[in-house]
């Protein structure tokens, strides 16, 4: 069904991930390799507002500038704006509200019809989205 399984669109949850390094990083890793890493201009805002709301100084700010360089950035254009309010429309004729953030970096892996990376189960029963996310890790047994 997907036309472009060369491209993935990360979510902010998962290039948050990435960047910090947690253990989910791994899995989306090996998903992202090979593959054409794509961010909507709605995740960049909404890392470096983190940034900035997180007062964060010179030398971080330059290590996230550096981070973000390793991704295409998708930007609005008519076709995305179509997509996002179609897809806002729809979610809630449902009964399942999908914030303009989220409807936008949806939007982005339905327009280039590849999968979307995300940490973020607000994308969960999508139609016509393949969600890749980490599995949920599981509890630790050797401590019963």
């Amino acid at each position: 069904m997907l036309s472009n399984p060369s491209l993935i669109v990360l979510d902010t949850s998962v290039v948050s991930i990435l960047i910090r390094r947690v253990e989910s990083a791994t899995y989306y890793r090996e998903r992202i390799v090979g593959r054409r890493a794509v961010i909507s201009f709605q995740t960049l805002e909404e890392l470096w507002f983190g940034a900035y709301k997180g007062n964060w100084g010179d030398r971080r700010k330059n290590a996230l500038r550096q981070s973000l360089d390793r991704y295409e950035v998708m930007w609005p254009n008519s076709d995305l704006v179509r997509i996002s309010a179609h897809l806002r429309s729809e979610r809630e004729r449902v009964g399942r509200r999908l914030n303009t953030g989220d409807a936008w970096v949806a939007a982005t892996a339905l327009l280039l019809e590849c999968p979307l990376a995300s940490d973020d189960h607000d994308f969960s029963d999508i139609p016509d989205l393949e969600l890749i996310q980490a599995p949920a890790p599981q509890p630790d047994q050797s401590q019963e």
